[in-house]
C-alpha cells in the first residue's frame, strides 16, 4: 500500500498485513458495487449499536449526524486513496472517540460488526466471484488498519494523560515476556 508516511510502526503494521497497492486497486475496483449499499450498511450498524444499553448513550438525539459521518467514512474505505489524509482521518477518528469518552471497546465491537457485515455484502453484489474474494480480503485488512490506527490515538492520549513515554509504554507492555520465555 502506497502510504508515503514515515512511520516504521505503520510501515512494519502494513507489511504483515499484506496491504498493498493491489488493495487499493482492487476496493477501488468494487466501489460502484458497494457504494450503494452502505446507507443500508450504516441503518444496521446503527440499529446494532441502539440495541445496547451501554452505547446507546453515546449516540442518543446523534443518530442521524452520525450516520452521515458513518456513509461517509464507509465511502473512504473503497477511494482507493490510503495516503497520508486517510491516515490523519483515521487518528483523528481516534481523538474524537476519546474526546468524547467512547471506550476503545466499543470501537472494537463496531469494527467486529463490520468485519462480520461486509465480506456478505461483496459477494453478493460483486459479479465476480474471485474479484469479491480478493475485494473481502482487502477491505479485512483495511479495517484492521483503521482500528490500528484508532487504537494508536487511544493509547497516545492516555500516556500523554498519565505522563508515560512511548518507550516506557512498550516497556510496561512487554514486562515478563522475556521471563516467560526463559522458563
Amino acid at each position: 500500500m502506497e502510504l508515503h508516511y514515515s512511520d516504521r510502526n505503520l510501515e512494519l503494521f502494513c507489511h504483515v498485513a499484506g496491504l498493498s497497492r493491489e488493495d487499493q486497486i482492487v476496493l477501488t475496483a468494487v466501489r460502484d458495487n458497494v457504494h450503494p449499499l452502505i446507507p443500508w450498511l450504516t441503518d444496521r450498524f446503527y440499529e446494532v449499536l441502539a440495541e445496547e444499553p451501554e452505547i446507546k448513550p453515546y449516540i442518543e438525539g446523534r443518530v442521524e449526524q452520525l450516520k452521515k459521518t458513518h456513509v461517509v467514512w464507509l465511502e473512504s474505505l473503497f477511494a482507493g486513496d490510503y495516503g497520508v489524509d486517510f491516515i490523519k482521518r483515521q487518528e483523528k477518528i481516534g481523538e474524537t472517540h476519546v474526546r468524547v469518552r467512547v471506550p476503545p471497546l466499543f470501537v472494537a465491537a463496531s469494527m467486529a460488526f463490520l468485519r462480520g457485515a461486509l465480506p456478505p455484502v461483496l459477494v453478493v453484489n460483486v459479479p465476480d466471484a474471485k474479484q469479491a474474494m480478493l475485494a473481502t480480503a482487502s477491505v479485512l485488512r483495511l479495517l484492521d488498519l483503521c482500528q490500528y490506527l484508532i487504537d494508536r490515538k487511544y493509547a497516545e492520549v492516555l500516556m500523554d494523560n498519565l505522563g508515560i513515554s512511548p518507550v516506557l509504554l512498550t516497556r510496561l507492555q512487554t514486562v515478563g515476556k522475556g521471563l516467560a520465555l526463559a522458563s
